[in-house]
């Protein structure tokens, strides 16, 4: 007879890390930030608040956004000027017109993906914990 292995499961918080790796910086997190410069132009150290104020759903660091940001202003999405008004000499970033039309190409494509993400999600908690809404 077989012994069956013992699965292992994780002991931290595993909602902590849906948005992680390569799901997080290839696909959701550059829609993320496009987005958040779409509404208005904002400081690496800025958009880092703001995403932070979004549950923890999206864990970021410097060493995610500022990577990101470069990848994005290399491909002309958005433009980094530096902010006068900061003695630190901040960097402001502003969306482009390319970031414009790739942020609505994104946003088509993503509707799909995020519509049956929520639905799948509802339904796990509705299995899971017998909630109904």
């Amino acid at each position: 007879m077989a012994m069956r292995s013992r699965v292992e499961f994780p002991t931290e918080l595993w909602g902590d890390r849906v948005f992680t790796g390569e799901v997080k910086t290839k696909t959701v997190f550059p829609a993320l930030v496009l987005q958040m410069l779409h509404v208005q132009p904002d400081s690496g150290y800025g958009l880092m608040q703001r995403i932070g104020t979004l549950g923890g759903v999206f864990p970021v660091n410097p060493n995610t956004i500022y990577p990101l940001l470069r990848r994005l202003e290399e491909r002309g999405f958005i433009r980094g000027e530096l902010d006068a008004s900061t003695k630190r000499g901040t960097t402001l970033y502003h969306i482009t017109a390319a970031g414009e039309e790739r942020l609505e190409i994104i946003k088509t494509n993503l509707r799909p993906y995020l519509t049956n993400l929520i639905a799948a999600m509802q339904r796990l908690r509705r299995e899971m914990y017998g909630e109904t809404s």
